[in-house]
């Protein structure tokens, strides 16, 4: 099948060229036109083109499309002419004006082009899907389709047709939360700008925020204009580089980032991009280095985010180590100890609930928080811990020290012998055949006793833990002789 393809050249072509790679050299489009048409008049080309079927659209494309639609000239028809009367191929390609336009989006698609993450293909490039997949709906109408060409619009339906009713509303989540992680690192971009404006040139870090800054705008921008939606993840990961760029750049010139909820562009932008609206439930717990972790309580407590301990390239992949987690949770900044901690902190400020004794708070409990004792910056010991005393005490309160430490470690140990022996008497008078209530009551109230301090940490609270030590052992002597009676 041919297509007549009737061309009408008005006036001078404003001597354009044709590249050399496209005919033998390049002349001005003008000189090629018959004279009538260099004298502003019009002139007609007619083109043949064969037309094939798309293998995957299954509609007829032209064959001489791509590069660019260039003329079949008489001798490609078998025809003899003289070399002199032949078209110059090349002359009408479209691609001498039409440069890369899909450039940025192929490149979303394919996980590159941003900077400061490693190449992330989207998942549906990597299982094959096609950008006729997802752009279904003619733009164009007939008839202007046949004077302008048509392209195809992406639409909700391609996401249904593979995916199912649970992914509706996920095309236009994806659009309104990538938009939003913009808005959110726009006024980060703008004080950036601001501090490189405001900075001394002679500032030995000012090369260096300037890059940050310049890579940070950069993945904005690609994000935008490349349509990040072509690759969710792949564009959520370069604007949360973006943001913390951006916020670099501002602590390097001694400034202070934007301050606002960013838990979208840290990182937590997994949920609300897809397990949301595909009802992926959050598990409460994990485990984790042969531990227990509150998976729920780190993202609606603690403000952690899934690329903390997830990668963002491989989806669950957990990307997490022990000194991830100590990184965050024994870091200088972070002061939120007691929302892991809480039997310490509860012990600490007299909130603990027992009936065995009153517990009221560390008579230091209203004045120092946990890290003005615990500093993570060096490696945990007692003997750290002590050297924090000083910064409010003489070095003879380092005897309290050892008292709260050594001294509570001698009487727990020795509550924890006389429990010992209480229970194996408790055991005889078991195998006896003897009932014991009252004995096996007083054991129960003393393992409480001893396990409270134990948990909570003695040197927390040393007045209530030797009161709780105290009940312990005086518990579990009773309960030695009721075991014992006949």
């Amino acid at each position: 099948m041919t297509l007549g393809i009737r061309i009408a050249a008005l006036g001078l072509l404003f001597g354009a060229t044709v590249p050399a790679v496209y005919a033998e050299e390049s002349r001005p489009i003008s000189s090629i036109l018959s004279p009538q048409a260099s004298a502003g008049g019009s002139a007609e080309l007619t083109v043949e083109a064969s037309v094939e079927p798309s293998p995957v659209l299954g509609r007829p494309v032209l064959a001489s499309q791509h590069p660019g639609l260039k003329p079949i000239t008489p001798a490609d028809r078998g025809e003899v002419t003289p070399p002199e009367k032949r078209h110059r191929p090349g002359e009408l390609d479209c691609s001498n004006c039409h440069v890369g336009k899909h450039h940025g989006v192929l490149q979303m698609y394919l996980g590159t082009g941003g900077r400061g993450t490693p190449m992330i293909p989207s998942h549906m490039f990597q299982v094959r899907v096609e950008c006729v997949a997802c752009h279904i709906v003619p733009k164009e109408a007939e008839p202007a389709a046949g004077i302008v060409g048509q392209t195809f619009r992406p639409t909700e339906q391609a996401c249904l047709n593979c995916h199912g009713e649970k992914y509706r509303g996920m095309l236009t989540r994806w659009v309104e939360t990538l938009s939003k992680m913009r808005d959110l690192l726009a006024p980060k971009l703008a004080g950036a700008r601001a501090a490189l404006v405001k900075a001394d040139p002679k500032h030995p870090q000012l090369a260096r925020a300037q890059q940050l800054v310049d890579d940070a705008e950069h993945n904005l921008q690609f994000v935008a204009l490349a349509k990040g939606v072509h690759n969710v993840f792949y564009a959520a990961d370069l604007l949360k580089v973006a943001n913390g760029w951006l916020d670099d750049a501002v602590r390097l010139l001694g400034g202070a980032p934007v301050t606002g909820d960013d838990t979208l562009v840290r990182g937590g932008y997994c949920g609300v991009l897809c397990h949301e609206q595909a009802g992926v439930k959050l598990p409460e717990t994990v485990s984790f280095a042969k531990q227990k972790v509150p998976h729920g309580r780190h993202v609606a407590e603690f403000g952690a985010v899934c690329t903390n301990c997830h990668s963002a390239e491989v989806h669950k992949a957990v990307t997490a180590t022990p000194a991830t987690c100590t990184s965050c949770h024994h870091s200088p900044q972070n002061e939120r100890c007691e929302s892991c901690h809480r039997a310490q902190a509860a012990f600490y400020r007299g909130e603990t609930k027992t009936d065995l004794v009153a517990v009221e708070p560390n008579v230091m409990a209203a004045a120092v928080s946990c890290t003005g004792c615990h500093d993570f910056t060096k490696k945990h010991s007692r003997k750290v811990v002590g050297q924090k005393c000083l910064a409010c005490h003489d070095p003879g309160y380092l005897a309290f020290m050892d008292e709260w430490t050594s001294g509570l470690d001698a009487a727990v140990a020795e509550a924890a012998k006389v429990l010992q022996r209480a229970e194996a008497a408790l055991g005889k008078a078991r195998g006896a055949g003897a009932k014991k209530p009252a004995a096996e009551g007083l054991v129960k109230e003393a393992r409480a006793a001893l396990d409270l301090v134990k948990g909570a940490r003695g040197a927390h609270n040393p007045t209530a833990a030797e009161a709780l030590l105290e009940v312990a052992r005086r518990k579990a002597e009773e309960a030695m002789a009721r075991a014992a009676a006949p």
